[in-house]
């Protein structure tokens, strides 16, 4: 059974970084996801190679399936795998997550996205010890789902026609509506590193969670801080600041959490 696990998740990987890719380079509904993004776009939508993160968080799902594979078949005595239900579903909801976008299901898709945040943090809740590489991956992933989560939400209100570029187009506008959003994403961040139990979680990577809102934080910034740099720039600076002392304080543990007989 755990081999069988093991040959599902490394073709859920693989079926996962297939449609994102296939999604954003040929496009499903004749629409790609940059292009639906831009439809619904916002000061807070960061800029387009803050999304390269994926890459990063594909290569350690590879690494963590893999590793996942070749214990099963090489090493007997493995009993669980790093690649648990929570991380599973999440992938399987990621798939479904790019189909609702691309078909222009704004609403529907933050649904989803909020399904795929709660399996994460499901994932990460799990009691069984992970090798460091899973809890790294978790981090990643759970950090821009985060900040994807806020994103979706905002498109969603843009989609509603809530949400103009100045005080006589829609109910907000921009920058302060992105201000807002960015304040937000601030609160999700420090909502999950709030709980304890997440934070043990993710030991010994937990600094990697808040570098991921750094990451996103610094995008917004370049976006908007060309010629007239407006109130979302400042924001997203010192929120970036925040979460990077944060990241440099779980930091500074890592050596003292992280010993030799820590599994990779």
């Amino acid at each position: 059974m755990l081999q069988i696990r093991a040959v599902v998740n490394l073709i859920l990987v693989a079926a996962v970084i297939f449609i994102s890719y296939y999604s954003s380079i040929v496009g499903i509904n004749e629409q790609t996801q940059d292009s639906v993004s831009a439809a619904f776009s916002s000061a807070f939508t960061p800029a387009a190679y803050a999304f390269s993160i994926w890459g990063a968080i594909f290569i350690m799902l590879i690494i963590v399936a893999v590793k996942d594979l070749r214990g099963v078949f090489l090493n007997g005595t493995q009993t669980t795998l790093s690649f648990n239900a929570g991380l599973s579903l999440a992938l399987v909801l990621t798939f479904i997550w790019v189909f609702v976008w691309s078909y222009l299901q704004i609403g529907w898709s933050l649904v989803v996205m909020t399904a795929i945040f709660v399996s994460l943090i499901w994932a990460v809740l799990s009691g069984k010890e992970r090798p460091v590489s899973a809890n790294i991956t978790l981090a990643l992933y759970l950090g821009w789902i985060s900040v994807a989560l806020v994103a979706n939400e905002a498109a969603w209100l843009v989609s509603l026609d809530l949400v103009g570029e100045n005080k006589e187009e829609g109910f907000l506008h921009d920058p302060s509506f992105s201000v807002m959003q960015s304040a937000l994403t601030l609160v999700v961040f420090a909502l999950v590193m709030s709980f304890k139990s997440i934070r043990h979680g993710l030991e010994p990577a937990v600094f990697v969670y808040p570098l991921v809102g750094v990451w996103a934080y610094i995008a917004i910034l370049i976006k908007n801080g060309a010629g007239n740099p407006n109130l979302l720039v400042y924001v997203s600076a010192f929120f970036a600041l925040i979460l990077l002392l944060i990241a440099g304080y779980f930091g500074s543990k890592w050596n003292s959490s992280y010993s030799a007989t820590t599994k990779d």
